[in-house]
């Protein structure tokens, strides 16, 4: 993909690299080796982006368009969780980077979209090559696991509170 300073300026503003949005030379050379590991993707309305329970290895950046997060329910019925859009800067995809597995939730274009994907191996090698571009973002990408294991340990409480009322009557 040719590295153009749209796209890099969008990499400024994504949270995982978000340390590096200051103009310097440093932080834009970082920047710019991402984005030469950038690849453009375009997706029609209705397309899945990403399929939940499917092995993943690529961070999608949504650099036009929008789209649902849907997740499925124990009897495998979807149910939409957030529509997002490029202009709010996200990304999807983001354990792929560190960890091949299956994917949390499916990610639906609602409209046509396009993004910039970024595959997990090529990022690891650039991350061997650039250490503090590599610790930066997966400390940023650690602190987003923790806090929705945080979320995900708050909800199992309530859950299970909710069940011993109902157990007990009240």
């Amino acid at each position: 993909m040719e590295c153009n300073e749209q796209i890099i300026d969008k990499l400024s503003k994504i949270e995982l690299f978000s340390d590096f949005s200051e103009k310097t030379g440093k932080n834009m050379n970082l920047l710019a080796k991402v984005c030469n590991l950038l690849e453009p993707e375009n997706f029609s309305k209705g397309d899945v982006i990403i399929k939940e329970g499917e092995i993943g290895d690529s961070l999608f950046i949504l650099y036009e368009g929008t789209v649902q997060v849907r997740r499925n329910t124990p009897g495998n019925e979807q149910f939409a969780v957030v529509n997002l859009n490029a202009a709010q800067n996200v990304f999807f995809g983001e354990v792929a980077l560190i960890d091949r597995d299956s994917r949390s939730a499916s990610v639906v274009a609602l409209e046509n979209c396009r993004t910039l994907c970024l595959d997990g191996n090529k990022f690891q090698l650039l991350c061997s090559e650039e250490v503090e571009l590599g610790y930066k973002v997966m400390y940023k990408i650690a602190r987003r696991i923790a806090a929705s294991l945080r979320r995900s340990n708050k909800d199992l409480l309530t859950l299970y509170e909710a069940l011993l009322d109902e157990v007990h009557g009240e």
